[in-house]
């Protein structure tokens, strides 16, 4: 079967294989490797309101394929696709340098063959990014599904009169770029399917399972990603999925939630195929009292022991954990205050006290909650080293408070590589105390291919230098990691190694510091090749091992029968 469409997701450095980056503590806390190859849940939305309506769009993780095939030749492998329509995402701006390079191969395999590109990053940086001329075509903004349905109509015929008519496209007439006013923003989420099974259905048509893999290790690991709602009510300084952000670069005033029952059919669509943790992406609670409550009725209709994660912005009130307890006997929970400062938090745009936090979560594991995750940041405004390593001594005292209760789990990592573009700090650093050091999407590509996490950054911060930033993340980190090891969070031996992996990165980062003031760069390079293996073996579960950000329980399998019958269209 020949697809209409190829949707790629390429690696944040397409030459990770080659070059030699010590990435750090940055991926340590989501479920991919440091070159980031989980592919933006859009790509399951895109391709299933594609193929509702008549379209074929193939999902190829060209990053996982390239972290499990070493010896992948990626021009002969792009050069055997065959499609009408090749689309890229730059979803977070990690992926800037990977994505454009991608596009690059892609025209010199298929020079007539259309490339579009999407995603946050790809929105926000629009009119710099169609100056390349790799890129034909940019679909602005959150809301893309329409708009490409229509581009991919309209390339399809070979006539390209109604692109004027396509909402949200940026296309190039005689060589100059037209932007298409931005005016597909849904309101309505009816329409949107995060429908996994589209995943088997393309692995039995192209036959190829390796392409559709989310990130490594998902057959182990299959958790499912729902998102609650598209834009936000927060205002989070650093973050370009902001209110603020999606304002900027999507015109979206409104935050559209999906219903209540959607969600739920959803949920239990996936319990068709996958025996899976479900992660609902965003807060239940941004939406009000009424809507939450409407959930849980709904959610009635689900197996009782469904393995669920809510994420909160704010510390909810009791009778969420009440009723959660009542529908769920395996219900896991996660906030992220950014730092233990309240001062520091409500620059951030949360104004929520110690007290309700740690009250909050005391309440959570006395209903019975299977864990409660706290994630903080450094790098954050106005944040010093000493604020950092402070982090450590409010996590004792939350053990302390808590009993050293197991269940309770702390993380810590960088706000990096970049601030969000988009976001309020990026927008107006000096307001926060940074120093932008990258305003361009050029300047960020270069910037990603720097020798480590500590040259990537794309700020500085007038409270504390690159140099103590990078050190008291490591330094804090190792305090919480022997606090989860008192705490029985972790075993004594997943302490021990975590330790020594973060010791070891923190030698590394000093090595690669020497070879970068050697003034001869043939030299630095030289060094810097021979230090490729370890600057990448200690970027992956540095801080923290993968597996403790898995839920702690459970027989996770595949129902392939039902798979199967779904994959031929059997009912």
């Amino acid at each position: 079967m020949k697809p209409d469409l190829i949707l790629i997701h390429a690696p944040s450095v397409y030459d990770f294989r080659k070059k030699s980056i010590m990435f750090g503590p940055m991926s340590d806390l989501v479920p991919s490797t440091p070159i980031f190859e989980m592919y933006p849940i859009g790509f399951l939305t895109i391709a299933n309101y594609l193929l509702k309506r008549g379209v074929h769009a193939r999902i190829i993780n060209l990053a996982y394929r390239m972290y499990q095939q070493p010896d992948l030749d990626v021009e002969k492998f792009i050069k055997n696709l065959k499609c009408s329509a090749f689309g890229i995402d730059l979803h977070w701006l990690p992926h800037c340098q990977g994505s454009t390079e991608v596009a690059k191969i892609i025209k010199k395999c298929h020079p007539d063959i259309p490339v579009i590109f999407g995603g946050f990053s790809a929105s926000y940086f629009y009119k710099e990014l169609a100056e390349f001329p790799e890129v034909d075509y940019i679909i602005r903004g959150d809301s893309t599904e329409e708009p490409l349905y229509n581009l991919i109509k309209t390339i399809k015929s070979g006539s390209l009169e109604n692109l004027t008519d396509i909402p949200n496209l940026v296309w190039k007439k005689d060589g100059k770029a037209v932007y298409n006013p931005l005016k597909s923003i849904s309101t309505d989420l009816e329409e949107i399917d995060f429908d996994y099974s589209i995943m088997f259905k393309e692995a039995l048509w192209y036959k190829d399972i390796r392409s559709l893999i989310p990130f490594c290790d998902w057959f182990k690991y299959p958790i499912t990603t729902i998102p609650v709602v598209r834009g936000c009510t927060k205002n989070c300084s650093n973050c370009g999925g902001s209110k603020y952000a999606f304002e900027i670069f999507a015109e979206r005033t409104k935050s559209a939630f999906r219903s209540p029952q959607r969600l739920v059919d959803e949920i239990k669509n996936i319990g068709r195929f996958i025996n899976s943790p479900v992660f609902l992406l965003g807060d239940l609670n941004s939406n009000g009292k009424q809507y939450v409550e409407e959930f849980f009725e709904c959610a009635k209709q689900l197996d009782k022991n469904l393995q669920i994660f809510f994420e909160f912005f704010d510390p909810p009130d009791r009778w969420f954990f009440d009723e959660a307890a009542k529908i769920f006997s395996n219900v896991c929970y996660e906030i992220s205050p950014d730092s233990h400062d309240e001062k520091i938090r409500k620059i951030m745009g949360k104004a929520y006290t110690n007290e309700e936090l740690l009250e909050s979560i005391e309440y959570a594991l006395s209903k019975g909650a299977l864990r409660f995750d706290l994630y903080f940041m450094t790098g954050l405004p106005y944040q010093t080293r000493e604020s950092i390593l402070d982090t450590v001594k409010f996590s004792r005292y939350a053990y302390e408070r808590l009993n050293w209760d197991k269940r309770f789990m702390t993380f810590i990592s960088p706000m990096a590589p970049f601030l969000d573009p988009g976001s309020r700090a990026f927008e107006n650093p000096e307001k926060f105390g940074y120093k932008l050091l990258c305003k361009t999407l050029k300047e960020h590509i270069e910037a990603i291919t720097m020798p480590s996490w500590k040259y990537i950054l794309n700020y500085e911060s007038n409270y504390i230098s690159k140099d103590e930033l990078v050190y008291s993340t490591y330094e804090a980190a190792l305090g919480l990691n022997r606090l989860k090891g008192k705490a029985g969070s972790i075993s004594s031996r997943v302490m021990a190694e975590n330790e020594e992996r973060t010791l070891k990165a923190v030698e590394i980062m000093k090595q690669i510091d020497e070879i970068m003031e050697l003034e001869d760069k043939g030299i630095r390079d030289k060094k810097l090749l021979k230090l490729k293996d370890k600057t990448y073996s200690y970027s992956l579960s540095t801080v923290c091992e993968k597996k403790e950000l898995e839920f702690p329980f459970s027989n996770k399998s595949f129902r392939w029968f039902e798979i199967f019958k779904n994959s031929i269209g059997v009912k």
